[in-house]
């Protein structure tokens, strides 16, 4: 009996310790600048929530917002706040993780599928950033504790929490309750009627008091509806195999097998050794009742992220606990988790996915908001760092700002840290049109999703003496770049700056090319209602 306490007594410490090392190697690496686009809308959406500007943009994640609130409240900078729920719910999931696999398992599955996590590239990559991927893998693994504990024990209070920790997956991400409504469904399998009546109207009350005030505050079903069907169109339509065959979803098809490389790693090698090793032996296991649980949970979202949307990595961070667990489970039953050898692969494979995350050199600037490096973290806070510094030199007054439009590149970000200073996204309308698009001055940006906004093809600048080019697929569109003077930031990103008289000059964007017109470039006149519109 003795020996059983110590042993609990020991688990509990060693899952403790994995606990402080995931927050002891998240705080060092933290990044200062938002990372991509969509971090700068979940920032701004703790000042002001506005779904139609995306602040953030739909389906708006309601919880993950008040959260984030709540944090921001204790930390001043917004960024960090967002990172500082990353964090925690990064503890969440070692914890979730561990407790799960002990369950479906033992505690030697727990341990070694916690320790695996922990150290994860992805999940320490996005425990590092302002983007809810982290505190969505949190409620999945949540949701899951609560759905094996209401099929082993079907009582009435694990119908409630079973609904509550539904209730708390959509309100972090809505998209997770289609993703992850088998989990649910498993939880309800050994239930009464009554009870399954109870988790029902739980996780429906609960959906409504996130889903009610979202719907109130983006101005009503409707306005939610047209938001939410645009970014769908935009993002989601042009990816899915349900639009039919195409370059975009190969691309989709092959994130997902990257992504899936780099969670996995060496620990995907040696499952599949395994695997081989027991050749026809696990014919029985994806059937047993607790690798169930752990399918419901995988295959739904890899068909949502192969079949139909895959915008950033970290959307895989929902299937990691159940992954892993499963890879576990199969070494256990190849007879390859026991002993010096099982510690010595399982310690491998968890090294290789440290050292992914803290030795992988930068794989430069078009990658890093998907390259699970620190290094991509280091050069991305560098590259912006020196953008400010240079910038900050110019007068706002005289100074603008030319960006991509493009949601991977840098227009949100350069609006959100050049406050001070007119940004200009440019890219293509709904139309197909390229030009001017967005504008933001004093920190306020015109970003919306509206099939009626029009790429601008001329416009008239006025008092500006500087112009700044930032993103390589605009910097690829000047033609006469030797006008330019050009620098190289610190993740490998050009940099244009053009210094000109301030005289009334027009910014042309036909042919897809970005050209200053003044003096005798200005060959024909321009009409009033030319100023601003696509020619």
């Amino acid at each position: 009996m003795r020996g059983v306490r110590g042993y609990a007594r020991w688990w509990d410490a060693a899952i403790g310790s994995l606990l402080l090392l995931t927050v002891l190697t998240r705080l060092p690496f933290r990044s200062h600048v938002p990372i991509n686009w969509d971090a700068v809308q979940y920032i701004l959406s703790l000042q002001r929530f506005d779904i139609a500007a995306h602040q953030p943009h739909p389906p708006g994640n309601p919880l993950y917002v008040v959260l984030g609130r709540g944090a921001h409240v204790l930390l001043p900078d917004p960024n960090q706040a967002l990172i500082a729920l990353s964090i925690l719910a990064s503890v969440v999931v070692v914890w979730g993780t561990a407790r799960l696999g002990a369950r479906l398992a033992d505690r030697r599955v727990g341990l070694w599928a916690a320790g695996l996590v922990a150290v994860n590239p992805l999940l320490w990559f996005y425990g590092e950033t302002a983007l809810p991927y982290a505190p969505e893998a949190a409620a999945g693994t949540l949701l899951a504790l609560a759905a094996w504990h209401a099929r082993v024990r079907p009582s009435r209070s694990a119908a409630v929490w079973l609904g509550l920790a539904a209730a708390l997956a959509g309100g972090l991400r809505p998209t997770v309750l289609p993703l992850l409504g088998l989990v649910w469904l498993f939880g309800l399998g050994a239930m009464s009627w009554r009870r399954r009546a109870l988790a029902a109207g739980v996780t429906a009350l609960g959906c409504l008091a996130w889903a009610v005030p979202l719907i109130v505050l983006s101005g009503g079903p409707l306005a939610y509806w047209t938001q939410l069907r645009r970014l769908t169109q935009a993002a989601v339509e042009p990816t899915s195999l349900l639009s039919g065959p195409s370059l975009r979803w190969l691309g989709n098809l092959g994130s997902v097998g990257a992504a899936a490389v780099v969670m996995l790693h060496l620990f995907a090698v040696v499952v599949v050794v395994a695997l081989v090793r027991q050749r026809g032996g696990l014919c029985w296991w994806p059937l047993s009742l607790r690798a169930q649980v752990l399918w419901a949970w995988l295959v739904p979202p890899l068909l949502m992220f192969t079949l139909v949307h895959f915008g950033q990595w970290g959307y895989l961070l929902l299937v990691l606990p159940p992954a892993t667990i499963l890879g576990l489970l199969a070494l256990a039953r190849a007879g390859m988790l026991a002993g010096r050898a099982g510690a010595a692969r399982l310690g491998a494979a968890a090294l290789a996915g440290a050292l992914i995350f803290l030795a992988t050199p930068p794989l430069g600037p078009a990658g890093v908001q998907f390259a699970p490096t620190r290094s991509d973290l280091v050069a991305h806070d560098a590259a912006w760092a020196t953008v400010v510094r240079l910038v900050a030199v110019l007068p706002p007054s005289e100074t603008l700002v030319l960006t991509s439009a493009d949601g991977r590149e840098s227009y949100r970000i350069a609006s959100y840290l050049l406050p001070g200073y007119e940004v200009w996204g440019v890219g293509r309308d709904w139309s197909g049109n390229w030009g001017s698009l967005y504008e933001a001055v004093d920190g306020h940006a015109d970003y919306a999703l509206d099939p009626l906004r029009y790429a601008h093809g001329l416009v008239r600048v006025a008092n500006v003496k500087y112009i700044v080019v930032l993103d390589k697929s605009l910097v690829a569109r000047v033609p006469d770049p030797t006008a330019w003077e050009r620098l190289e930031l610190p993740n490998g990103a050009p940099l244009l700056v053009r210094s000109m008289a301030p005289v009334p000059a027009y910014l042309s964007f036909a042919d897809r090319e970005i050209r200053i017109l003044t003096g005798s470039a200005l060959r024909a006149p321009v009409n009033a209602d030319a100023e601003g519109r696509q020619q």
